[in-house]
């Protein structure tokens, strides 16, 4: 059997309002050289049909139904086990791909640059009814960057500037590992510093896949129920743990972090701030003396330039 140059993973479960759009995008990109992997996780609506119909009008496609609701995290890998293309590509339900030519383009900058190993792209933030929110660049600049580098401002900003599943492209044999299943909201985030850890990051500028936000969408309601919260926290720790990160961030930078975590009022913060500024050791003490005598310095001046704003402004 030939081997696809790319597997395009689709996870899916109770996707049924926007699986057809995801399903098209896919479908009409002109690079033919693709398996989609479709993984029915036990939809109780009309998911399973759809899917059905799709792959009974093209070879490509491929599905099935896991006897039970595995959950997103081992969804993802069942997945990934079972992909046989060199680069992996996942497309998310709620998501697709705004250009025909989004795979094609991903994937030959993987084939030309051996040090990237994660390619993403700006995107377009759609709502429930397709129309654009706004556009995502936040690699502007460069296409090229160090990968620990922007773990580092991930981690600073508190953000996934990196972007969402559907945004990405990468090589399976360097996510052999897979995801992390213990984590629900952050598990790409993990993956991508995971593969960053080994190499660059390429950024394409051009929005060339969507992210759609609704109040339904699992990364509503873990945002509500303050799982990324927590799994940031994780993360954090992880990473605080790495001796690298020390030569990537600025000492600054990692007093800000740890300082910051005072205003998250939970017993996971506090403990996560205690044993964070424990191992800057010496170096926080000092840091938290000099922010406490400069502090009052930075609000004035802080002040005086809003007030000469608003006297430009009148």
């Amino acid at each position: 059997m030939e081997v696809p140059l790319i597997s395009i993973l689709l996870p899916v479960f109770n996707g049924e309002p926007y699986l057809s759009e995801c399903l098209d995008s896919i479908l009409t990109q002109d690079c033919g050289d693709y398996e989609l992997l479709l993984s029915d996780d036990a939809s109780t609506d009309g998911s399973p049909a759809i899917l059905a119909r799709y792959a009974q009008c093209d070879k490509r496609v491929r599905t099935w139904r896991n006897p039970r609701n595995l959950g997103l995290g081992a969804n993802f890998n069942a997945c990934l086990r079972a992909a046989r293309g060199r680069y992996i590509k996942y497309v998310l339900q709620d998501d697709k791909l705004l250009h025909a030519s989004a795979l094609r383009r991903m994937a030959r900058v993987l084939e030309s640059d051996p040090s990237v190993t994660l390619v993403v792209t700006a995107s377009e933030l759609i709502d429930e009814h397709s129309r654009p929110i706004l556009l995502r660049d936040n690699f502007r600049g460069a296409d090229r960057w160090e990968g620990k580098t922007v773990i580092a401002r991930c981690i600073e900003q508190n953000m996934n500037l990196i972007g969402e599943p559907s945004l990405a492209m990468f090589r399976r044999e360097q996510a052999r590992r897979g995801f992390d299943e213990s984590l629900k909201q952050l598990l790409d985030l993990e993956m991508w510093f995971h593969l960053l850890e080994e190499g660059r990051l390429a950024y394409l500028h051009e929005p060339l896949c969507a992210f759609r936000e609704h109040p339904h969408q699992q990364t509503q309601v873990h945002r509500r129920g303050g799982t990324a919260m927590e799994e940031d926290l994780v993360l954090l720790e992880r990473y605080y743990a790495k001796p690298w990160l020390k030569n990537v961030m600025t000492p600054q930078a990692r007093f800000r972090q740890v300082y910051n975590l005072r205003d998250r009022r939970s017993v996971q913060a506090a403990a996560t701030r205690a044993r964070l500024s424990r191992r800057m050791g010496w170096a926080y003490e000092i840091r938290w003396v000099s922010h406490k005598l400069t502090r009052p310095i930075y609000n004035l001046n802080r002040s005086i330039r809003k007030r000469f704003a608003r006297r430009r402004c009148a």
